[in-house]
């Protein structure tokens, strides 16, 4: 009886994992943007920037080989710029361009990143993202 139980309760949790999994996959993607950045903990942020910065790092290592794509190119700018940034300085950066101009709350993070802790995207003045 005792291994009926114990099966009954793991077929009931598996269901609950499957179905809140179910869940989250049909949840809409969308480029995080600074209404998302500023409700995000301390902690959130630096998990963001890290994963970002992985990604830019693991792209050009990946795509040194197959020579200069536009992703390897985009990847090594970033990785090059950032290099000598702390995490905790990117989200500094980050949480100003989004203090010192509140219009800019629907710009992505990754906007917020390339013109506030780089020198890659500097706006022209009047531009959508204005000027860093």
């Amino acid at each position: 009886m005792k291994f009926w139980g114990k099966r009954g309760l793991l077929i009931i949790a598996l269901g609950l994992v499957w179905a809140t999994g179910a869940w989250a996959a049909m949840e809409r993607a969308e480029m995080i943007n600074g209404t998302h950045w500023s409700a995000w903990s301390q902690q959130d942020k630096l998990v963001y920037v890290r994963g970002l910065t992985n990604w830019a790092d693991f792209i050009t290592e990946a795509q040194a080989q197959r020579g200069k794509t536009s992703e390897y190119c985009m990847s090594k700018v970033l990785v090059d710029e950032l290099k000598t940034k702390t995490l905790g300085q990117i989200v500094a950066n980050v949480d100003a361009y989004y203090r010192d101009d509140p219009g800019r709350m629907s710009n992505s993070v990754i906007e917020a990143i390339l013109r506030g802790s780089t020198d890659i995207c500097k706006a022209a003045p009047g531009a959508k993202g204005g000027q860093k």
